[in-house]
């Protein structure tokens, strides 16, 4: 598995996981690719950086982060989406790995992310608390009845008081 740089000819394929992975809503598909877009534009020192897991040359996931605007060292995990065929080999721990490395390299403290608060999205928030993430807040009925916006934070170093 090789973690690298989004590149314009991985749009289709990271496309078809965002629909195959089944976690995500049409409205999230959108706007996963609006993001993505965005990312193909500004590269690794853009807005929303990409990084892409290439198995043995097929792209099987892919990770977005960006700097939290207004903050000193704070930084958001937008999107982590696998392919149901790499599912369970390791793909999301890869690019969840490598998108911390990416952060810490550039002066940052933390990553913060949101994930859904419905019984199907419990694998998923036990992916992040099983990597070292702890949930820090939750907001009840956020997206829709039912469905909290769960925030985790994973803090890398100290921060001064």
């Amino acid at each position: 598995m090789v973690i690298r740089p989004l590149a314009s000819s991985d749009r289709a394929d990271l496309h078809d996981a965002l629909v195959r992975c089944g976690a995500f809503s049409d409205e999230e598909e959108v706007v996963a690719l609006e993001v993505l877009d965005d990312g193909l534009k500004g590269g690794l020192e853009g807005d929303y950086p990409h990084l892409v897991a290439d198995v043995d040359g097929v792209v099987q996931g892919y990770v977005t982060v960006g700097k939290t605007p207004m903050t000193r060292s704070t930084w958001h995990l937008y999107w982590i989406c696998v392919h149901p065929r790499a599912q369970g080999l390791g793909v999301g721990r890869a690019l969840q790995a490598a998108a911390e490395a990416f952060v810490v390299a550039r002066g940052g403290e933390r990553l913060v992310l949101e994930t859904g608060g419905r019984p199907d999205y419990a694998r998923t928030r036990r992916f992040y608390a099983d990597a070292g993430y702890v949930e820090v807040g939750r907001v009840v009925d956020f997206y829709r009845p039912g469905d909290d916006c769960v925030y985790f934070c994973k803090a890398f170093c100290a921060v001064p008081g």
